[in-house]
Formats: structure tokens, sequence, C-alpha cells
């Protein structure tokens, strides 16, 4: 995706704090507001997307504090020190590309499952959503700000997803196991004027 414009990403000041919980569950203004007051004391510069959440349901808001519906999240991953997320696979794989710990605080479908592995990892820690209060928000941002083990398993997992070859490589792979299963037939991509 091209750079968001209207995002001031060149403006964001160190330590960036990034708290999304997708676009699927809707989060509320009340857990959105605990992330920003969790967040907002730790210094630099904190980005909240509020999906549907009208981001005025969240003010006021700390001065260091931005809401937005929508946030690149490419774009702030690149600049991030920590990810407070639903634990959305994309936004998981997202935060791993990036090498970005993450505070995962699941809300449904397989969340629970992509939070337990990233604790695994070592590359973040979990909280519940029931438990989410700015209090142990903020407990739990702080260790992982504060350990070093947990930027150091995520930039391993950021070397190894990279040198894994993306979704460039998962197409070859499909194609060199449908030509082995089918006969030697190779499939026409849907866009076949389309190189890669």
């Amino acid at each position: 995706r091209p750079p968001d414009p209207s995002f001031p990403a060149d403006r964001l000041r160190a330590p960036v704090l990034y708290a999304s919980v997708g676009t699927v569950f809707k989060a509320g203004p009340r857990l959105l507001r605990n992330f920003a007051t969790a967040l907002a004391p730790l210094g630099g510069t904190v980005i909240i997307a509020t999906g549907e959440t009208d981001p005025a349901a969240l003010d006021p808001l700390p001065d260091n504090v931005h809401a937005r519906r929508f946030v690149p999240q490419p774009e702030v991953l690149a600049r991030a020190a920590l990810f407070v997320t639903h634990g959305g696979m994309n936004s998981a794989n997202e935060a791993l590309y990036a090498g970005v710990p993450m505070l995962v605080v699941p809300q449904g479908a397989d969340q629970p499952l992509v939070a337990r592995r990233v604790v695994e990892l070592g590359a973040g820690l979990s909280i519940r959503p029931q438990d989410a209060a700015a209090g142990p928000v903020n407990a739990l941002a702080r260790r992982l700000l504060d350990d070093p083990r947990f930027r150091a398993a995520a930039a391993t997992l950021r070397v190894t997803q990279r040198e894994a070859g993306g979704y460039l490589r998962a197409a070859d792979e499909l194609e060199r196991y449908l030509h082995r299963a089918g006969g030697g037939s190779r499939p026409v991509p849907a866009d076949a004027t389309q190189e890669r």
C-alpha cells in the first residue's frame, strides 16, 4: 500500500505506541480509552486506531495520544516500539514482519490461539479483554518496553518471516504442489496480463 499522505508518520515521536483491535470486533470507547490512559504516560506518541468507534468518544485525550478511525498500520508498525492488538492473524503477521512486540487482547475467533502463540514465542504478552483496565495494560506495556527479550524475540521472528519469502514464495509453493499433484497442468492466474 502507498503511504497515507494525511497521516503524519514523519512527526511521530519515539517511542511510538500503537493500539488497534481491528475492524471485525467493535472495541467500544471504554477499552480504547483504557489503552490511551495506559500508554500515554510511557512517553512518545500513542496512536489509537478506533475503527467503527468515533474518535471523539475518547475525548479528552492527552496531548501525545492521537485517535483516528483508520491508520496505515504497516507504516505505523515500521516505527512502533509496541503494538497493543486484538491478535488477528493479519495484525500479528504485520507486527512480526516489522519486529514489534505485542500486547495481545484477544476478542474472539482465532485470536486467543494467536495470543498464546505470540506469548510462547516470547514476542509479547496477553491479557483478557475483561482484565484490560488502564493499570494492568500500563504494567504489561511497561514490561514489554523495558525487557529487551521481547524485542529480541520479535526481531528474530522478523528475520525468520522475511526469509520465508512471503506471498510470492507461497504462490510458488502452491504452483509446485499443483504441478506435482495434477500431472503437470499449470493453473492460469486470475489476471494473466500481470507479471509477477
